[in-house]
């Protein structure tokens, strides 16, 4: 004789396996993004991302960074990561969002989600220089940061000899070693390094003002979804409008006008 199955049991059986259909049927980037914290790759370059003298992570775009997680409300983690690195960390997934400059390798494995922050790239060398214009530095030897996108006429201008460093800490010192005739990067990015040294700004050049870059945060495609995107792009805005970013720059930058050379 058969146990006859009641219609309460046939009822949550069926609800069972509903429920695991629609669960297989979600994407696994929605699935993974309710079960895990979002991991941030700071790069590593002062003052953006670096470690403090108690080896404590620090930075404008660390801080930042943290900002826009929390003000999305979503769990995160936030590693200090080689500026060169960050385009592979989001290409194999180990980085879910980098804040940096983008390139054409960047879009190719990364969503650009929204601009946070704009800065103008400088070149500067040691005072005994003048940079009036780009064709100055033809024939001369110029710091660039391994993986930097700074200026599409300086790149694309081959009669700039390009020396490709790990930071801006690296380039100064070759600079004031005479090794480099200049340095190309942000204007905090620069300034803050020349501080940080010691280096004091009459031993520098005027600057030679290029292109305004943007500060992108990038999703990576590996790990991308609608929601998360929107998410995060609205935290951004949000942020913005409440003018948050600016605090956190100057507790970095307070000695240096970097707002009046925009």
């Amino acid at each position: 004789m058969h146990t006859p199955i009641s219609l309460t049991s046939l009822s949550a059986s069926m609800l069972a396996h509903l429920q695991l259909i629609l669960l297989l049927c979600l994407p696994l980037s929605a699935v993974h993004a309710a079960e895990r914290e979002l991991i941030i790759g700071t790069i590593a370059v002062s003052p953006f991302g670096f470690l403090d003298s108690t080896g404590k992570p620090s930075g404008i775009m660390y801080e930042i960074s943290n900002r826009i997680a929390e003000e999305a409300g979503l769990p995160f983690k936030n590693n200090i990561t080689p500026y060169a690195r960050t385009v592979l960390d989001l290409e194999y997934g180990n980085a879910d969002v980098i804040i940096r400059y983008s390139n054409a390798d960047l879009t190719k494995v990364a969503h650009q989600v929204i601009s946070v922050l704009a800065l103008p790239s400088f070149i500067i060398g040691k005072n005994s220089s003048s940079f009036l214009r780009l064709a100055d530095l033809h024939g001369k030897n110029v710091g660039v940061l391994r993986g930097g996108n700074f200026d599409a006429n300086f790149a694309a201008d081959t009669a700039i000899k390009k020396y490709a460093v790990n930071d801006y800490e690296q380039a100064f010192k070759m600079m004031m070693a005479g090794h480099l005739d200049a340095v190309i990067g942000s204007n905090i990015g620069l300034y803050y390094t020349a501080q940080k040294l010691g280096i004091a700004t009459s031993a520098l050049s005027p600057p030679l003002v290029l292109s305004t870059q943007y500060f992108v945060l990038h999703v990576s495609k590996k790990s991308a979804n609608e929601p998360l995107l929107k998410d995060l792009k609205g935290a951004v805005e949000r942020l913005q409008k409440r003018d948050a970013f600016t605090p956190i720059i100057n507790k970095y930058m307070g000695y240096y006008p970097w707002q009046q050379q925009k």
